[in-house]
Parts: structure tokens; C-alpha cells; sequence
């Protein structure tokens, strides 16, 4: 059989069989107060529309919850226009997958952004040149950057989304974006571990004040 025919063959059976007529994704803000929130989930072909605005009122960081996936190895395509609206010009802006509001994602948890799922879908803004992907085995992120978003713009996001395990642990997961000045979680490590150090070392230092202090004899 011609290798494109049997791609479109095992695509459709993958299609008919991870994604149930009475798919219900529903998408909700867990935490964020954005100023507005609307999506259209597009079963037919596998697209979800995200529209938000972030205002002055707006928290850096915005937390979706999303339920009711569909299971199975199939990518759905996430199209997000994200408009402007704090005042502020973004440098970048980011995304990371949860397991719950707290648990950053594994590889084994079954959801990522595509590079495990059917089929690759891209990873683009129309705002933003590049895209930096950090899917290590304890988290995926992805990071758009190369460009500005100015007050009163909309910014364009698409990538894959794919929840493959139906094990109960990732209905719902959870969407956190950040707009630029949230540190990365590597970089609270390090500043937290930089803090630890700091803190030990001046209480070192006060010690051997105090010791250098004390009378000789």
C-alpha cells in the first residue's frame, strides 16, 4: 500500500477511535482575573479558539483549567489571541502544562504540547519569531519570544496540545501563562537556592564577628 494512503488510514483510525462524539472540553480561569475569556472548540477538526484579554488588573500569571479532554494519541490545534491591554509592551510570553494548579507536568503524565502526539502540529506567533520548548521529564513549557506585543495589540499563538492517558490524574490539567517579568521555575530555584546562600552566609559571618569579639585571657 503507498505510504500516504496508509498515513491517511492509520490517521483516520486514530481519529475515529480517540475522539468520542460527546467530546466536552470545557475551559475555565482558575486563577488570573483576566479581564475576558471565550473559546469555540471545533470538533470536526480538532481546533480550539482561545480569546483573552489581559488588562492592568491582571495577574502576570493566568491559570486555565481544561476538562473533559478527549483521550488518545490524536493532537488537537490550540489557536489563542491574546490582546493587550495592561499597559505594558511584552517582550515575551509563555506557557507551561500542569498536572494539577500546583504539580508541573512529567513526561509520563500523557499531556504535552504534541511532541508525543498524531499528528506534530507547529508551534508559531505571529508576534513573536522564535519559540524556545522545554520538554525535559519534569515539565513542558514553551516559551515565545523575539519581538514585542505593544498595549492595545493582539498577539497570535498556535501549537499541539495532547492528553494521551486516561488515568483520571490529568482531568482536569491545567494551562499557566506568563507575561514577561515571572521568572521561570528554574530561575525561583536559583533564586531561592541564591537567597539560601546568601542567608548562611551572613549568618556565618556574624558568628565569627561575635567569636572575634569575645575577650582573650
Amino acid at each position: 500500500m503507498n505510504a500516504n494512503i496508509l498515513g491517511a488510514v492509520t490517521f483516520a483510525a486514530l481519529s475515529s477511535l480517540a475522539l468520542p462524539a460527546n467530546a466536552a472540553i470545557v475551559i475555565t480561569e482558575e486563577a488570573g482575573n483576566l479581564a475576558s475569556l471565550s473559546y469555540n472548540v471545533n470538533v470536526g477538526t480538532k481546533t480550539i479558539d482561545i480569546y483573552e484579554t489581559w488588562d492592568a488588573g491582571t495577574s502576570q500569571n493566568v491559570l486555565l483549567k481544561i476538562e473533559g479532554w478527549p483521550y488518545g494519541l490524536l493532537s488537537w490545534t490550540i489557536n489563542k489571541y491574546v490582546t493587550n491591554e495592561t499597559g505594558a509592551t511584552w517582550a515575551d510570553f509563555s506557557h507551561e502544562l500542569l498536572q494539577s494548579d500546583e504539580a508541573l507536568s512529567p513526561d509520563n503524565d500523557g499531556i504535552s504540547f504534541a511532541q508525543l502526539g498524531v499528528p506534530q502540529r507547529p508551534r508559531a506567533s505571529d508576534k513573536y519569531a522564535s519559540v524556545y520548548a522545554d520538554e525535559l521529564a519534569t515539565r513542558d513549557f514553551l516559551r515565545f519570544f523575539d519581538g514585542t506585543v505593544a498595549n492595545g495589540d493582539t498577539v497570535f499563538f498556535t501549537f499541539g496540545l495532547t492528553n494521551r492517558r486516561d488515568n483520571g490524574d490529568t482531568n482536569p490539567f491545567f494551562l499557566r501563562q506568563a507575561q514577561p517579568g515571572v521568572p521561570e521555575p528554574a530561575t525561583w530555584a536559583m533564586l531561592i537556592s541564591g537567597f539560601g546562600l546568601v542567608g548562611f552566609a551572613m549568618r556565618r559571618r556574624r558568628g565569627v564577628a561575635s567569636v572575634a569579639a569575645q575577650p582573650i585571657g
